[in-house]
């Protein structure tokens, strides 16, 4: 449409314009905080995501996220009696270290003939009690309470008869997005661009069974160069099915661990930034020589939305340093130069209302 933006192009744009103030005015007297594309102003964002619920994320995925200080999404299928059943004190060590879990149905009803359970059997009431009971093990389980996220099993987003797929695949999204605020597809393979995601189908980087380290990096590549988000999908881990081997997880992680760059979190959490960038209101209040404060509004659910923003504000010419505030407590602020260019950075808590830049 004639006259939109993208968010890539608003953030482009915010930031020219704090160092091109209007005519006649002070770079101070237009400008308002914007959010980076990713937290801390980095380069790209990584999501590391195991399907199905098994034994080798708790025994092998688990422990080498856990050396490696990442965090990773598990999307489990609740009724494994072999894993998420059996194991249920080991899912709330792997919640309790800071992963997410996830929900990929009860019984994983997939529309590929080789995998049971069929979907093409499914009405609709039963592909809602697969999303709706799965969500309810899950939050009864760990005590979820900032929202959920799910995967469809085999990527595929509808059911039933062939003459009803086109109806169902509406009511299987929204079936979904009753219980869910965002949902991982399969089916299609590329970066994430963040202006153009939708939460209910978030792309993935591809298949990944019996790749090693190079493999891996060659899918990672394109995310980095593109400044995107890259959301890989594994199965087994060092065994099961579809699987990588330990090493090549493990050599992907501490490549992860060693370039902070590139924000690794689990894909809840980069949705959360994602949705909140895109809605975060700044409009700018009180402005003296010493301090300016701006006015920031959050219209998305605080239950669930709860991830920092990091906003990035040109300080005016006449400051070298500045400290910051949150509704009135204090916040980190990290001031760089380029060009004769002074910039603040600050994590801004979501829901903060009251932002405040003080000169030093």
């Amino acid at each position: 449409m004639t006259g939109s933006i993208s968010r890539r192009q608003f953030l482009e744009a915010a930031t020219a314009a704090a160092v091109m103030p209007p005519v006649g005015s002070s770079a101070s007297a237009t400008q308002v905080p914007a959010p980076t594309m990713w937290p801390g102003d980095r380069a790209a964002a990584i999501s590391l995501t195991f399907d199905d619920g098994m034994q080798t994320h708790l025994d092998n995925a688990g422990p080498i996220l856990k050396k490696h200080g990442l965090k990773g999404t598990f999307f489990v299928v609740t009724g494994n009696l072999n894993s998420w059943r059996k194991r249920p004190d080991d899912w709330a060590r792997l919640a309790a270290e800071g992963n997410e879990i996830a929900s990929h149905t009860v019984n994983h009803p997939c529309m590929l003939k080789a995998i049971e359970t069929h979907s093409q059997k499914y009405t609709p009431e039963m592909m809602l009690r697969e999303i709706r009971d799965s969500s309810e093990s899950i939050i009864s389980r760990l005590g979820v309470r900032r929202g959920l996220t799910f995967a469809y099993p085999c990527g595929d987003m509808t059911f039933g008869d062939e003459a009803d797929l086109a109806r169902n695949q509406a009511r299987y999204m929204d079936f979904v997005a009753q219980y869910y605020f965002a949902a991982r597809g399969y089916n299609s393979w590329a970066p994430v661009v963040a202006e153009d995601i939708n939460p209910l189908t978030v792309p993935v980087l591809g298949w990944t069974v019996g790749k090693d380290f190079p493999g891996l990096m060659a899918q990672l590549e394109p995310v980095r160069q593109g400044h995107n988000w890259g959301v890989f999908v594994f199965h087994g881990v060092g065994g099961q099915w579809l699987s990588v081997t330990n090493q090549a997880l493990d050599e992907l992680a501490g490549f992860l661990a060693q370039h902070s760059e590139i924000w690794t979190a689990t894909f809840g959490d980069v949705v959360r930034y994602i949705q909140e960038s895109k809605v975060l209101k700044v409009e700018a209040g009180e402005s003296t020589g010493q301090q300016r404060s701006f006015a920031l509004s959050w219209p998305l659910d605080a239950r669930i939305y709860d991830v920092p923003l990091t906003l990035k504000w040109q300080l005016p010419s006449e400051w070298s340093a500045c400290t910051a505030t949150a509704d009135g407590k204090p916040l980190n602020c990290s001031v760089t130069s380029s060009s004769g260019v002074k910039t603040a950075l600050v994590d801004s808590p979501a829901q903060t209302k009251t932002l405040q830049f003080m000169k030093r």
